[in-house]
């Protein structure tokens, strides 16, 4: 099985960010399984567009918790199409009545409660919170040194545990990895789910359930694939084929 597992970052602007995944990617998922980690080069792709179906592989993966344009590349493609933001939220499903997702960033806490509401997952979460005082950069210290960055997810998610969270989500993948790697799977007997776990197994479990003939749904607005003479009018019209 082959999973093509797509980032937002730049990986020359967060290396040890990637290399700590690719290590961590080969303890997550099952033999037999590669996943090949494709990060945001300078220029946005540097002019070629990601081409996971075309190149061969099973899944396409896609580790931004807020899953950007997620069902558009559903309705586009024949091979299973996951995103780290509702593979986590399923799995916390599964782990407690009720998830909380941690982030950092100013407006997080809006996008992602959106993202939660679009799933139909409101009853399900309480809203997502914030901690204090965390920048992207106290983020990438603590994947060397994760002492501050734990005692404040910590904090922020008694604080949540208080209000009826029996499951945990770090928000984005950059915060869910420096947690995974300081060896923190639970806060007072609440789980936290690490994201890279959920997206990797999530992806597996759709590539199985292709070969067994279930796979998504071509009915209704978001998931019915457009034409292909409306497909090929747009690669061309957008010069991502020869005319």
């Amino acid at each position: 099985m082959k999973i093509w597992c797509q980032s937002l970052f730049d990986a020359g602007r967060v290396p040890a960010y990637f290399e700590g995944v690719r290590k961590r990617v080969a303890t997550v998922a099952r033999p037999g399984t590669e996943v090949q980690l494709h990060a945001m080069p300078e220029g946005v792709y540097g002019g070629r567009t990601p081409a996971a179906e075309a190149e061969g592989y099973d899944v396409f993966a896609l580790s931004s918790v807020q899953d950007p344009a997620l069902e558009e590349a559903r309705s586009l493609l024949d091979i299973p199409v996951v995103g780290y933001g509702e593979a986590a939220m399923h799995f916390a499903c599964l782990l407690g009545s009720r998830f909380v997702i941690i982030a950092f960033g100013e407006r997080f806490d809006q996008m992602l409660d959106v993202r939660v509401k679009r799933l139909g997952l409101s009853e399900r979460a309480l809203p997502t919170m914030l901690m204090e005082r965390t920048s992207f950069a106290d983020v990438g210290d603590a994947l060397d040194d994760a002492a501050a960055l734990v005692e404040r997810f910590s904090n922020t998610a008694r604080k949540a545990i208080v209000l009826g969270a029996e499951a945990i989500i770090p928000g984005q993948l950059y915060l869910s990895e420096a947690i995974a790697r300081a060896g923190v799977t639970r806060i007072d007997e609440v789980p936290i789910v690490d994201g890279l776990a959920a997206l990797v197994k999530m992806a597996e479990a759709m590539a199985d359930l292709k070969k067994l003939g279930i796979s998504v749904t071509r009915r209704g607005y978001t998931h019915a694939r457009p034409p292909k003479d409306v497909l090929e009018h747009a690669r061309k019209f957008h010069k991502r084929i020869e005319t």
